[in-house]
């Protein structure tokens, strides 16, 4: 999982969130993709910490922009 781009983390975190409206699924496998959800949306934020650090090297040679 960790070697998936952001777009894929979010792609895959819409897809799963959709099995869970799901009246078939039980609690045993909301739980897993819950879990799995938690982990993929730590990795999208830490995606996101990887390219804010590399935009702010593209603009340490002009000037550093503060963005949030």
């Amino acid at each position: 999982m960790e070697n998936k781009t952001y777009d894929q983390l979010i792609a895959e975190l819409k897809e799963e969130t959709l099995k869970l409206s799901s009246s078939d699924i039980s609690m045993e496998d909301a739980m897993k993709i819950f879990e799995e959800n938690i982990k993929r949306i730590q990795l999208a934020k830490e995606k996101l910490t990887e390219y804010k650090g590399t935009i702010s090297k593209v603009l340490e040679d002009n000037k550093i922009e503060e963005f949030n």
